[in-house]
């Protein structure tokens, strides 16, 4: 319950705790297990793979 708490109810603060994540914004929920997001990944080290949205 902790776990599907932290990933789904607080989704838009997981850029804060994980280094891979740059932003994630909830575009609309759709249902009550159900939404659209925009999630933006970050830069890597020496940027060989630049950010993707």
């Amino acid at each position: 319950d902790e776990l599907y708490e932290e990933l789904v109810d607080n989704m838009e603060q997981m850029g804060e705790w994980n280094p891979n994540v740059k932003q994630v914004k909830i575009l609309q929920e759709i249902g009550q297990d159900t939404m659209i997001t925009h999630e933006v990944s970050a830069e890597t080290p020496g940027n060989v793979v630049g950010p993707r949205d």
